[in-house]
């Protein structure tokens, strides 16, 4: 594991330079962020020559003024300081520094990133960014960003995603969905230019990372392919899935990658070989980015692509099967002795398939749907569990969401995974998505978005 990577996520100390008492300023803004959620105050030291404390802290007026060792230094400020503060950093012998600051290679200014990374490089320092939001590093209470999602309370939310993404403003959004659904982080990172450390690395660090157990990317170009190959390799093998967002893909798109990042990508041919290569999951969009994981994280992998639906609409069984014949995901008929059971439990109209609909008596019997799951989970040809709800609203959906947690550790105890389609407005069934996400198992808006996130994570377990 490389020790400047480390020091990035793990620093023992952190230089935050630009920090003031102007909290308006990027600087004060991420060291209030820092100091808020938990990192200790004395191995913060706050760098302005113009000031002598910064929230209570004493502040020095360079780098190198800071009596003790520093692993990692954060830099808020213009981008004409940044050369001589790089100097700094590498004479005092930092590990690593984030550059926050913007105007190099994306404003035009190659020569001067370059140069940057060449001082950086010959004295032992690892750059990242320029024009990255920072980093979040939730099992040390860790957070070096100025991403105005910090202003969320009780955020980051913990857990085992790890977010790698070229683009502060990518990270932030799909960070308000995850921590919306519950859905906690370990390690993130905006990457900015990749000057200096690029995607493939924090891959490689991700990878083993024991706190990371899923790897979501938004990606716009790659530096190294190879190095990038032997990244994703080593996620597979260590039974991580990696999930990519790849953006720039148009000739139109790879002029504003250029623009904004100071980046080339290479062509649409030869990504789409290196990801089939390399065994990672392509997301269709960006919802992608917190369906995906949200499935990986909670859930066990699926061991192949069965699927049994349970559904209290027929509509909604004849939707699920287009989609799951358009995605490759098989329905298993219902084995003789599984049916009898059924047919003790629906009502004598019901059509005993896969997939099964309650039919609308499930509004005057609610049991028969935990009755159903438990019938079908423990069948060793069906794999993964497809729940469709569609129009439960109010008390009576909370009903239902309750005997959806009752018997969730039923699935669990056959190592298959539970996913629930809610169909009717969250805004209306609120309780309810909060008890099933509440127990970690994923629900989707939409039967596209979930047989898509089956599909994904299915085709995944098979390599």
């Amino acid at each position: 594991m490389d020790a400047s990577i480390k020091a990035l996520f793990d620093p023992d100390s952190v230089a935050i330079v630009g920090a003031s008492s102007n909290v308006s300023k990027l600087g004060s803004i991420a060291l209030n962020f820092m100091i808020e959620r938990g990192f200790p105050r004395d191995r913060v030291f706050p760098i302005n020559p113009s000031e002598k404390e910064v929230m209570g802290l004493k502040c020095y007026p360079t780098v190198s003024d800071i009596p003790t060792n520093v692993d990692l230094t954060y830099i808020l400020t213009p981008a004409h300081t940044v050369e001589k503060i790089v100097e700094e950093c590498v004479n005092k012998g930092v590990k690593c520094a984030i550059i926050g600051s913007a105007g190099f290679a994306e404003a035009g200014k190659v020569d001067e990133q370059n140069k940057l990374v060449k001082k950086a490089r010959g004295g032992g320092l690892r750059l990242c960014g320029p024009n990255s939001q920072g980093v979040i590093s939730t099992p040390n209470n860790f957070c070096a960003s100025f991403s105005p999602t910090l202003t969320i309370p009780n955020t980051p939310i913990k857990g085992d995603v790890g977010i790698i993404s070229h683009s502060g403003a990518m990270m932030g959004s799909t960070l308000t969905h995850m921590w919306d659904l519950g859905l906690g982080v370990s390690r993130c990172v905006s990457t900015g230019n990749e000057a200096d450390l690029e995607t493939a690395e924090f891959l490689d660090f991700m990878a083993e990372d024991p706190y990371t157990k899923t790897i979501v990317v938004y990606l716009e170009a790659i530096k190294s392919i190879e190095l990038f190959r032997k990244a994703a390799k080593k996620a597979k093998e260590a039974g991580k899935p990696v999930m990519i967002l790849s953006a720039s893909k148009s000739q139109k798109g790879k002029n504003i990658t250029k623009y904004h990042l100071g980046m080339v990508s290479p062509p649409k041919e030869e990504y789409n070989k290196l990801f089939k290569d390399s065994r990672v999951i392509l997301c269709q969009g960006e919802d992608d980015l917190y369906n995906m994981p949200m499935a990986t994280a909670w859930q066990p992998k699926p061991k192949d692509n069965k699927i049994a639906v349970i559904a209290t609409s027929g509509a909604a069984c004849t939707m699920v099967a287009d989609l799951c014949e358009e995605y490759g995901l098989e329905i298993p008929e219902l084995k003789e002795e599984v049916k009898e059971k059924l047919r003790g439990i629906l009502p004598e109209f019901a059509q005993i398939k896969n997939p099964l609909d309650v039919t609308g008596q499930i509004i005057l019997n609610l049991a028969m749907f935990k009755e159903c799951i438990v019938s079908l989970c423990g069948e060793d040809y069906l794999n993964t569990i497809l729940l469709i709800i569609t129009s439960a609203v109010g008390n009576p959906a909370t009903l239902l969401a309750e005997d959806i947690v009752k018997v969730s550790n039923e699935t669990k105890k056959f190592n298959k995974p539970l996913i629930v389609c809610w169909l009717a407005s969250r805004i209306l069934s609120q309780k309810a998505h909060e008890l099933l996400l509440g127990n970690k198992i994923p629900t989707y808006p939409t039967i596209h978005s979930a047989v898509a996130t089956i599909e994904k994570i299915s085709d995944w377990g098979k390599k």
